[in-house]
């Protein structure tokens, strides 16, 4: 993702919602880890998947409309 930004031009400080896709992608390898290998019980390995899950989706959502907080342009 980084390499994919220096060549396009698009300096992840520059632009804020790469800014934003890049710790979503951060916080998604953290939870997913959390979910697969380092939760204690089933349900704290549950929940941490259904995070990654959502981090996911923020971070495809963030893709699509190019804005870190895609929930407030909801007016299409």
């Amino acid at each position: 993702g980084i390499s994919l930004a220096a060549m396009s031009g698009q300096y992840p400080l520059q632009s804020p919602w790469l800014s934003a896709k890049l710790v979503a992608l951060v916080v998604y390898i953290i939870l997913g880890s959390l979910a697969l290998k380092r939760g204690r019980t089933r349900r704290s390995r549950a929940t941490f998947g259904i995070l990654a899950l959502a981090c996911v989706g923020y971070i495809i959502w963030v893709s699509l409309t190019r804005t870190p907080t895609p929930w407030l342009v909801l007016e299409y």
